[in-house]
C-alpha cells in the first residue's frame, strides 16, 4: 500500500504541471518584412524575435498586414517577451524558420499554451491549408 501511495504521489507530481497547460486559443498573422525588423530598424536573425515583433507591430505600433489576426495575449511588452522566451515550431512546419529567416513573407498559425488565461509557450504551424 505505501508502494502505491509513493507512486501516485510521485505520478501526480509530474503530471499536474503539464494537466496544467492548456491552449487558450490561437491567431493567425502574415509574417511580413516589417516583422523582420526589431523597432529601432535593425534586421532580426531569430525566428522566435520575429514572431514577436509581429504582435509588437499589431498591438503598439498598429503595423497589420492584410492578413493578422488580433489576440488578447500579446498586448503588452511583458506578455510579448514570453514568445522569445519559449517559441516552438509545429510538426511539419519545420521549414518555416529558415523561410522568414531568409526574408520570405509566410502565413502562420500560432497556439498559444498556459493556464489561467496567462501565455506561457507558443508553437508556430504553417498557415495555409
Amino acid at each position: 500500500m505505501l508502494r502505491l501511495s509513493a507512486a501516485l504521489v510521485f505520478t501526480l507530481a509530474f503530471a499536474a504541471p503539464a494537466a496544467a497547460q492548456q491552449l487558450l486559443g490561437g491567431y493567425f498573422a502574415m509574417i511580413g518584412y516589417e516583422d523582420m525588423r526589431n523597432s529601432k530598424g535593425a534586421p532580426l536573425r531569430n525566428f522566435c524575435a520575429i514572431i514577436q515583433q509581429d504582435r509588437a507591430n499589431v498591438h503598439k505600433f498598429g503595423i497589420v498586414h492584410e492578413y493578422d489576426e488580433y489576440d488578447p495575449w500579446f498586448t503588452t511588452l511583458a506578455s510579448r517577451q514570453k514568445i522569445s522566451a519559449d517559441c516552438r515550431v509545429g510538426a511539419g512546419s519545420e521549414y518555416i524558420p529558415s523561410a522568414i529567416l531568409r526574408g520570405e513573407q509566410r502565413y502562420v498559425r500560432v497556439q498559444v499554451y498556459g493556464w489561467g488565461g496567462t501565455p506561457q509557450f507558443v508553437i508556430v504551424h504553417e498557415g495555409a491549408g
